[in-house]
């Protein structure tokens, strides 16, 4: 008579995978150690350049206007280091502390002759605010402001890009 084989237990052909995932846990361990973080504040992103636009200018009269602009008018450089916040016709930029308490003020705004309606009652504003943008804004100053905005809650923006001159 033959003698009988025995089954293997399935404990026995089970690889141990403890040695792989300790190896795998090095590697990501490495790599988050040799990774270099970066900030994308000064992405080299340019704005699309308007190829129509219509000009409604008794409805912008009304709007609240911010306009995203070069620090330095005088220079025409292709991507300004330093863009400012400006507003009612100032010309000092505003930081981001003022601009917070502008938009709060506008977002809360009621003047039906100017149809301002203020806030909803879900405490969201139905202002509507016209950013105008030169074309050379980075886009780390545009999403700062466009934060701005959702934090007080002010989602309605139209945005209008100053062609750039040297484009034609």
């Amino acid at each position: 008579m033959r003698p009988r084989r025995r089954k293997r237990d399935a404990d026995e052909t089970a690889a141990d995978l403890t040695p792989m995932i300790d190896v795998t846990f090095l590697l990501i361990i490495f790599f988050i150690v040799v990774t270099r973080i970066t900030s994308q504040d000064h992405v080299d992103l340019r704005l699309p350049d308007a190829i129509t636009a219509i000009e409604n200018p008794d409805r912008a009269a009304n709007l609240f206007t911010i306009h995203l602009a070069p620090l330095d008018q005088r220079e025409l450089q292709a991507i300004p280091e330093r863009f400012g916040w400006f507003c009612y016709g100032d010309p000092h930029p505003r930081n981001s502390d003022e601009m917070a308490a502008i938009l709060r003020s506008e977002a809360a705004l009621v003047d039906y002759s100017r149809d301002l309606p203020g806030r909803n009652a879900e405490g969201i504003s139905e202002n509507t605010i016209l950013l105008r943008c030169d074309a050379r804004c980075p886009a780390g100053e545009f999403g700062r402001l466009i934060e701005l905005m959702s934090e007080a809650r002010l989602y309605k923006v139209k945005i209008a890009i100053s062609r750039d001159q040297s484009v034609e």
